[in-house]
């Protein structure tokens, strides 16, 4: 008895468990596009193809300013690229109106949800932007290596007339100082 107990336990604690990762939302094509021309008219070199949304979250509106049911809260990652060397990586908070299928600003949904707010909290250590060094290092370390290499190899092989004219005495040095 006591075993049954427990597998319908364990059963039941299963189903609830996949409940909770089916009910969890998913971005649609539509908002993941409304959203690329969102980042797009602010960054005018984002790399197409980049952006991905997780965590996608939608709370009620409680705010009768704010036009919309729900807002959906979702966190994207994409990718910038300037002059095909600065490479950064970029992660933010998105607020999305199913309704009208526009973006939203953070100031208009401050208080459509107090949920919102711990959604923000919760992955506020995510977010920001982060440089892509390697190709700036890179460019770095050609800069000091290119004088070096002038200096070293090639600057050796120059024919110097001023020590062959002290070598062969043109400059008359032996008879100055005695």
């Amino acid at each position: 008895m006591k075993k049954q107990l427990i597998a319908m336990f364990t059963v039941f604690a299963l189903f609830l468990s996949i409940g909770s990762f089916a009910s969890a939302d998913t971005a649609t094509d539509e908002m993941k596009k409304t959203i690329e021309k969102g980042i797009k008219s602010k960054h005018k070199d984002l790399k197409s193809g980049s952006l991905t949304l997780s965590d996608v979250q939608s709370f009620p509106n409680e705010d009768p300013e704010l036009e919309a049911s729900e807002v959906t809260v979702a966190i994207a990652n994409y990718d910038t690229v300037r002059d095909n060397i600065f490479y950064f990586d970029h992660t933010e908070v998105v607020f999305y109106d199913a309704d009208k299928n526009e973006l939203l600003a953070e100031g208009a949904v401050a208080k459509a949800n107090d949920k919102i707010k711990d959604y923000k909290k919760k992955h506020e250590s995510d977010l920001g932007t982060h440089m892509d060094v390697i190709v700036v290092t890179a460019l770095l370390f050609v800069l000091i290596i290119v004088p070096l290499f002038i200096l070293t190899v090639w600057e050796k092989r120059q024919y110097l007339t001023t020590k062959f004219k002290i070598e062969n005495n043109l400059y008359n040095q032996d008879s100055l100082y005695r």
